[in-house]
This record gives structure tokens, sequence and C-alpha cells, in this order.
């Protein structure tokens, strides 16, 4: 059916196995050329200063010399950059002070209160108590005025100075005047409602020639341990230099209707912030009848949080929260209960009960004395505004008998400073450096590690896919085109392809498209000569090897996974198959015809 015709003998036949010419004489073994290893293949090899040069050199003495350079470099950059890796992560810092002009500066909150806690409405209050217990005298009344005022947490009351007698007594006609009323309705009754009011405390407000109305910039509020206060408004700004622009303050002449015989001694000056709470420290005394002048001086920290020396905890961002904090939680910790004062305007002491007035009154020592004697530790905010306080008192040689006290308070410019903390070695500048080691002794970069990652893998691929064809795993059979009844992306099991039945009929055809490629394993056709057909004819488990002229056996390699491989590792085990095919020239096809 088909005849044979062998190879022409001017044509030189490469084995599609071995590679190898059949005159060998001026070739190199296939087998030698197959394994060469060329060290172009790694990409990152000339990314490293000298590493190209090692791998190149020709002689042991270069190789030396070029191992030595590598190692110095290599070594003295690692020192290097340890010692940068360490600068930086102590973060090392350095402060950057600057004077910065401004157009207004925001007024410290100050915080007004007198130093006794008995200013209050008495005739309201007294009347009420008279409806509840009846005629007393007024020292009794007094009395009990006093241990209530100790019992809402109010220090110089004087209500825990009772023996332990008079204590009860009190303490029974409290409860009594206090009816069916809580603890904190007291409190309201006698502060909110009766306490006394922005009127009663300022007659005279100046911001610089202008006059204001006292009760538009000052609300009230409520001092730990103090008691009722007003506080300038959070939004007061100073819009020109010192003189020109100063608050001037004058006080009403307030007396103390139940301490100190009836005399205010002083009034006290707490410097606060926007938040509600006002500790005890830092405090100034106003003494009446004195000229005080308080010059401000404004700085603006901005710290890094590394460490102990500041704080981003909500508690800590105000002047006094973090102290009111504390004490409200030791005596939470301590009696399970709070003072009314702050009961609804600190959100965490939402569901905390307010405390009975016997458990403030006979523990009060305690309860006023711990700031003092323990202490808190508080830790100042990383980024606040503090205003440092130059207070200066005189005596008033010319007094107004219409006022008590005097103060007038303002910034002696409008400037303040920034203490800014910043880092001696910044993100940018730390990658910069290491960079620089890199490049200088190395002459490395991040694209030399991305190659070398890259390397590695394509490696590792490769292992990994030969190691697994060698295991079984399922591989395309490359080497022959499939039917047309088969898929074309059709994969053999590696064991179906090397046994001894091809893998579809042997009588299976297969035309072949191209008139100058015979797809049989890559072989080239004579130009005028074309593949008429190529028919299976049987499998064979021989060598490659090619030694008779009037029959040809191309070998394919089964194992591999390649498409059209000629290349296999182990020529003796590779299964071949014998083709069996005719070439016809032009005039030939014509003689047919």
């Amino acid at each position: 059916m088909y005849s044979m015709k062998p190879p022409p003998e001017n044509e030189i036949f490469i084995s599609p196995i071995t590679l190898a010419s059949i005159n060998t004489t001026n070739y190199e073994p296939a087998m030698k050329i197959a394994r060469f290893h060329c060290n172009c293949k790694y990409l990152w090899l000339r990314e490293l200063h000298g590493l190209s040069a090692f791998m190149m050199s020709n002689s042991l003495m270069e190789k030396i010399f070029w191992s030595i350079v590598i190692t110095a470099c290599a070594a003295y950059s690692i020192v290097n950059t340890t010692n940068i890796l360490k600068e930086y992560g102590a973060e090392a810092t350095t402060t950057l002070l600057t004077i910065l002009p401004a157009k207004q500066l925001k007024f410290p909150t100050m915080v007004f209160c007198p130093r006794n806690p008995d200013f209050i409405n008495y005739y309201n209050v007294l009347e009420d108590m008279y409806n509840h217990l009846g005629y007393m005298e007024n020292v009794t009344n007094f009395h009990i005025l006093q241990y209530a005022m100790t019992g809402f947490g109010f220090d110089n009351a004087n209500g825990d100075t009772f023996n332990e007698t008079y204590k009860e007594k009190i303490r029974s006609y409290y409860l009594k005047w206090r009816d069916n009323r809580t603890q904190y309705e007291m409190f309201d009754f006698m502060y909110n409602k009766n306490g006394y009011t922005c009127m009663d405390l300022f007659q005279t407000c100046y911001g610089g020639s202008l006059t204001y109305n006292c009760c538009d910039i000052f609300q009230p509020t409520y001092a730990m341990l103090r008691g009722r206060c007003f506080r300038l408004v959070d939004d007061y700004y100073q819009n020109d230099t010192d003189e020109v622009s100063k608050v001037s303050i004058f006080f009403n002449n307030m007396t103390s209707p139940i301490l100190n015989s009836g005399v205010l001694p002083q009034l006290v000056l707490y410097n606060g912030d926007s938040n509600v709470e006002v500790g005890i420290y830092p405090r100034y005394y106003l003494n009446s009848n004195d000229w005080n002048r308080v010059r401000y001086y404004q700085k603006s920290m901005i710290l890094l949080p590394k460490s102990d020396g500041c704080s981003t905890d909500p508690i800590y961002q105000g002047k006094f929260t973090c102290f009111v904090y504390k004490w409200l939680m030791q005596l939470i910790d301590q009696y399970n209960c709070t003072v009314p004062y702050y009961k609804y305007t600190l959100p965490y002491l939402k569901d905390v009960p307010i405390c009975e007035p016997d458990v403030i009154v006979d523990n009060f020592a305690n309860i006023s004395l711990t700031p003092s004697t323990i202490g808190y530790k508080c830790t100042p905010a990383c980024s606040r505004i503090e205003n440092t306080v130059q207070l200066t008192t005189s005596i008033d040689y010319d007094p107004d008998p219409s006022y008590m006290f005097r103060i007038e308070a303002s910034f002696t410019y409008l400037e303040y400073e920034q203490y800014k903390e910043i880092r001696t070695t910044s993100t940018a500048g730390f990658i910069s450096e290491l960079g620089g080691q890199a490049g200088l002794f190395v002459g490395s970069s991040i694209m030399s590690f991305v190659q070398l990652f890259n390397s590695i893998f394509i490696q590792l691929y490769k292992l990994l896919r030969n190691y697994c064809n060698k295991k079984g795993i399922r591989v395309r059979l490359g080497l022959y085109k499939t039917h047309p009844t088969e898929p074309a992306d059709k994969y053999y099991e590696r064991d179906a392809a090397l046994s001894d039945e091809p893998p579809y009929p042997l009588a299976t055809i297969i035309e072949e498209e191209e008139q100058n490629i015979m797809d049989a394993d890559g072989m080239l056709l004579d130009a005028g000569e074309h593949l008429e057909a190529i028919e299976l004819k049987s499998w064979s488990s021989r060598a490659s090897s090619v030694t008779d002229a009037s029959a040809y056996w191309p070998t394919p390699s089964v194992s591999s996974s390649e498409p059209y491989s000629t290349i296999s590792e182990y020529p003796e085990d590779v299964k071949t198959a014998k083709l069996v095919w005719i070439r016809r020239d032009e005039t030939h096809q014509q003689d047919k015809s």
C-alpha cells in the first residue's frame, strides 16, 4: 500500500533523542551539551556588584579575590544596616522649637470659685427647711446646711467636725428635711435653683475698651471639692496685644452667710480647658481689695506617643480630666457611689448611685485628702495646649467700694511656642539610608530581590513539575496530533502513554496541512516534496539509533510534558512508534494522475 523511501544520502539527520549527528567527529556530544548550565539564566546575577565577575572568573585566584571583596563589602553593609535598624527601632527623637505668630489666641478657660461653698440664697433654703422642720434656731439650721454641703462632697463646710452624737442628731434633722426627695434633688434645690448667680458674683467685665455683659461670657460649673463656680466661655479669643485687648473683671462685694462670720475671705482662680472637669490643682487665691495682674504665655505641645512621657488615652486629654476621673474611681471603689455634682455631667457615672450624706461626712477626711496623700500620676496628653501663668499681686491703693476683687488678664504678645517632637530618622530617611548602604557596598535594590525570588520560584516550579511527571501525573502526549474526533487538549496518563498499545487505533490517518513540514517529531522535507500521509504501524521499545538506511525510526518522547519535545533523560526507556510514510514530488504526482 505504501512504499518506503530512505532519506537522501546528502542529508544529515539529527536524532530526535540525543540531538547528536550521525557524523559526530565535528560536534560535541549531545548529552554534554544538554547538561551544560548557563549562568545567564539567573536573572539577578548582574544586580549585585562583583557577583557576576565572580561567576565569570576563569581562574581560582580571581574567584578568591572577588570572594574576599564581596564578603568584606557585604559584612560592612550588614554592620551599618544593623546600626540603622537599631536607631530606627529606638525611635530617637529631637524637639523642634518654633515661635509662631497668630492673629488671635484662644483664652484659657478661667474658672472663678468662692473659697467656701455656702454661697446660696439661704433665705429660700431656710424657708423650705422651716416648712419641713418647723421653727429652729439659726445655729441648728446652719449646722444642718453645713452637714448637707459636706454630704454633697464640698470642702470647707466643716460638716464633718461635729462629734458623733451631735452629728447623728444633725443627720436625723437633714433626713427629715429631705423628706421624699433624693440626694440629687436636694443638691439641685440648694445649688442649681438657689445657688448664687452670675449677677451675684460679677460686677463689670471689660475686653480692652469694650464693656461686656459678664453673664454672656461666663457660665456656671462645678469644681472638684470646691462648689458652684463660673467659667469663661470656651470660644473667647484675644484679638490684639496685651493692654489693648486685656480682660478686666470686677467682682461684687460678697459675704459668706454661714461660714467665716459672713466674710468672703478669698476667691479662687483655676485655668482650665474645654473639658467640664475642674480639679483642685493648680489654683490661685485672689484676696479682697487687691489688684491682680495675670499674664499668659501659650505653648503648643506635639509629642510622639513613644514612651510614658505622654498619652493618647481620652482620659488624659484634658488638663483636669485624669485627676477628677481617678478621684471619682477611688470614691467608687471604696464606697460604690459618687458625688451629685458630677453625676449627670460625666458619662461614665451614668449607672453609679449618688452617695448618701453620712457616707461622705463620716469619711470626708479620707475623701478630700486622698489626692494629696497618694497622688494619681496623671500622664499629660501628647497633643495639648499649655498656658503658662504669671500672676502679679499688689495692694489696690485706690479701691472702689463698689467691688471686692479685681483681676486683669491677657497674653503679652499674639504668638505662641510650638514644641514639636520629631524622629531623627523618619520612615523616608530610614528607607533612603538602607538603600544607600545596599547600593554603595552591595549594589542591590528592591528589583534585585524581586528577580532573585522570581528565579527561585521558577527553579522550584521546574523541580516540582519534574517530580510530578515522574510520579505518574498526567502529561500531554505531544508528539502526535490527535484524531479529529478527539479533543485537541486531550491528556493521557503516563502509564497508558508508555504501554505497548497506541493511544488511538492503528488505522488512524493524520492529515498534514503544511506542505513542507512533517509534524512527526519536527523532521523537515526537501523543497518540492510534501508529506502525503503517516500511518502508525506498531509500537516498540527499541532504543533510538539509525543504522539502516532502508528504514527510519523516529523516536518521540512521551515522557515529556512539553509538546513536540524530542529530549529524553533516559532514551533506553522511551517507547517509540514506527512510522511509515511515502514522499512524492510533483512529477510523480503528475504521472500518477
